[in-house]
């Protein structure tokens, strides 16, 4: 591990990663019943880091395919799954993937679209999932609905975003969480600063995330000639409203 900030990649840490994920669990009932109700046999998760959401559908006997650009993460996925096809969870690109198969849902889950920052880059990404889908395919979002506390951080106020145990050195660390938002490329900055008990920085990482807003996605999405079906703002699939903090969408093209 390192505290060069310049050199630190959480991407190249799926332990830690899972350790920081470790109370995410909310929405794999919600894919488990989307495949249920569309009556998917097939399924490819676009970003499918650690295997956090393919496991259980894995173990659902689910066509289970992942793909995602952090060979780390994928390598460190595979290992979970031992018993499964390995030629089914690749490392790609999501703006530029292709697999010899169609599926009957695709989805970016928990957030990953925000790390495409620009509009061309979402583009490339739609036209790959829409060569992947059949004319009964479904493709489903799931991203966060931009706060007003995550675009208007002028002063750069750190937060006590979350605490987790290192599981390599069982020490727990505390995650303080500072923004800076660019309204013009609608894309954060943000610095997570990792803190020991003794208050001493362990290691900084730095990353952007796109901040998309509904007519924003709309739009790209009718763009690439998807018809949306239905937008939710929760995983219990309230119609979205403006209190709501989550983008579900589940389209057809």
């Amino acid at each position: 591990m390192t505290n060069n900030k310049n050199n630190f990649s959480i991407y190249q840490y799926p332990r830690l990663y899972d350790d920081i994920m470790w109370w995410k669990e909310d929405d794999i009932p919600f894919w488990k019943h989307i495949i249920k109700k569309f009556k998917c046999q097939s399924v490819l998760e676009i970003c499918c880091g650690t295997g956090r959401l393919g496991l259980p559908l894995i173990t659902d006997q689910m066509d289970y395919y992942g793909i995602d650009i952090s060979e780390s993460f994928i390598n460190h996925f595979k290992t979970k799954v031992s018993n499964y096809n390995q030629n089914k969870i690749i490392v790609s690109d999501a703006t530029q993937f292709n697999i010899d198969k169609k599926f009957d849902l695709v989805f970016i889950g928990f957030n990953s679209l925000a790390h495409l920052l620009t509009e061309q880059q979402v583009k490339s990404f739609f036209n790959c999932v829409k060569k992947h889908m059949h004319n009964k395919s479904i493709f489903c979002i799931d991203v966060f609905m931009p706060s007003h506390q995550l675009i208007s951080n002028i002063d750069n106020t750190k937060i006590d975003l979350m605490d987790f145990i290192d599981s390599s050195t069982q020490k727990k660390l505390t995650i303080l969480e500072s923004t800076i938002y660019n309204s013009n490329t609608e894309v954060n900055q943000i610095s997570w600063e990792f803190i020991d008990q003794k208050n001493q920085i362990q290691f900084i990482y730095e990353f952007e995330m796109r901040m998309f807003f509904p007519d924003t996605l709309n739009r790209l999405l009718i763009d690439s000639k998807f018809d949306i079906n239905n937008f939710y703002g929760s995983y219990e699939l309230e119609n979205f409203n403006e209190h709501s903090e989550k983008q579900i969408y589940i389209c057809k093209k």
